[in-house]
Protein backbone atom coordinates (compact mmCIF):
# COMPACT_ATOMS: atom_id res chain seq x y z
CA UNK A 1 0.00 0.00 0.00
CA UNK A 2 1.34 3.44 -0.91
CA UNK A 3 2.04 5.81 2.01
CA UNK A 4 -0.85 7.96 3.21
CA UNK A 5 1.05 11.14 2.32
CA UNK A 6 1.32 10.03 -1.32
CA UNK A 7 -2.39 9.19 -1.50
CA UNK A 8 -3.33 12.62 -0.12
CA UNK A 9 -0.89 14.39 -2.43
CA UNK A 10 -2.31 12.55 -5.46
CA UNK A 11 -5.86 13.52 -4.49
CA UNK A 12 -4.82 17.17 -4.02
CA UNK A 13 -2.99 17.27 -7.36
CA UNK A 14 -5.98 15.69 -9.12
CA UNK A 15 -8.36 18.24 -7.56
CA UNK A 16 -6.14 21.12 -8.65
CA UNK A 17 -6.28 19.84 -12.24
CA UNK A 18 -10.04 19.36 -12.47
CA UNK A 19 -11.57 22.09 -10.28
CA UNK A 20 -12.09 25.60 -11.55
CA UNK A 21 -9.24 28.02 -10.79
CA UNK A 22 -9.35 29.73 -7.41
CA UNK A 23 -11.12 26.93 -5.51
CA UNK A 24 -8.11 24.73 -4.81
CA UNK A 25 -6.05 27.43 -3.08
CA UNK A 26 -7.96 27.02 0.18
CA UNK A 27 -8.22 23.22 0.04
CA UNK A 28 -8.32 21.43 3.40
CA UNK A 29 -7.77 17.79 4.28
CA UNK A 30 -10.84 16.56 6.17
CA UNK A 31 -10.65 12.74 6.37
CA UNK A 32 -8.48 9.78 5.40
CA UNK A 33 -9.58 6.16 5.53
CA UNK A 34 -8.89 2.83 3.87
CA UNK A 35 -11.28 0.38 2.24
CA UNK A 36 -11.50 -2.38 -0.34
CA UNK A 37 -13.22 -1.66 -3.67
CA UNK A 38 -13.47 -4.34 -6.37
CA UNK A 39 -10.96 -6.51 -4.49
CA UNK A 40 -8.33 -3.76 -4.35
CA UNK A 41 -7.14 -1.76 -1.36
CA UNK A 42 -7.88 1.95 -1.69
CA UNK A 43 -7.42 5.14 0.23
CA UNK A 44 -10.56 7.24 0.76
CA UNK A 45 -9.57 10.91 0.97
CA UNK A 46 -12.01 13.74 1.74
CA UNK A 47 -10.95 17.29 0.88
CA UNK A 48 -12.97 20.46 1.29
CA UNK A 49 -12.85 23.42 -1.07
CA UNK A 50 -14.58 26.81 -1.02
CA UNK A 51 -18.09 26.70 -2.45
CA UNK A 52 -18.41 28.67 -5.71
CA UNK A 53 -19.65 32.19 -5.13
CA UNK A 54 -23.26 32.62 -6.31
CA UNK A 55 -23.89 35.11 -9.04
CA UNK A 56 -26.78 37.52 -8.70
CA UNK A 57 -29.26 37.88 -5.86
CA UNK A 58 -29.96 34.68 -3.87
CA UNK A 59 -33.06 34.17 -1.69
CA UNK A 60 -33.18 30.39 -1.20
CA UNK A 61 -31.04 30.07 1.94
CA UNK A 62 -32.15 33.00 4.09
CA UNK A 63 -33.01 30.92 7.18
CA UNK A 64 -30.23 28.31 7.03
CA UNK A 65 -27.31 29.19 4.73
CA UNK A 66 -25.31 26.26 3.37
CA UNK A 67 -21.76 25.63 4.47
CA UNK A 68 -19.28 27.84 2.67
CA UNK A 69 -17.33 24.67 1.77
CA UNK A 70 -17.96 21.69 -0.47
CA UNK A 71 -16.60 18.25 0.33
CA UNK A 72 -15.02 16.02 -2.32
CA UNK A 73 -14.38 12.32 -1.70
CA UNK A 74 -11.50 10.76 -3.63
CA UNK A 75 -10.81 7.05 -4.07
CA UNK A 76 -7.07 6.46 -4.60
CA UNK A 77 -5.70 3.06 -5.66
CA UNK A 78 -3.60 1.72 -2.80
CA UNK A 79 -1.00 0.12 -5.07
CA UNK A 80 -0.57 2.58 -7.93
CA UNK A 81 -1.65 5.85 -6.29
CA UNK A 82 -3.93 6.60 -9.24
CA UNK A 83 -7.10 8.58 -8.42
CA UNK A 84 -10.00 6.33 -9.37
CA UNK A 85 -12.88 8.66 -8.58
CA UNK A 86 -13.93 12.04 -7.21
CA UNK A 87 -17.45 12.41 -5.82
CA UNK A 88 -19.45 15.03 -3.99
CA UNK A 89 -19.71 14.19 -0.31
CA UNK A 90 -22.74 15.46 1.54
CA UNK A 91 -22.45 15.78 5.29
CA UNK A 92 -25.44 14.53 7.24
CA UNK A 93 -26.39 16.18 10.48
CA UNK A 94 -23.77 18.92 10.09
CA UNK A 95 -24.45 22.01 12.17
Amino acid sequence: MIPIEMAVDNAVQFAKKVLEPGRSGEMLLEEVDTSVVDDREVWLITLSVPRPKPSGLQFGNVVSPPSDRQYKAFTVDGETGRVLSMKMRELSGAV
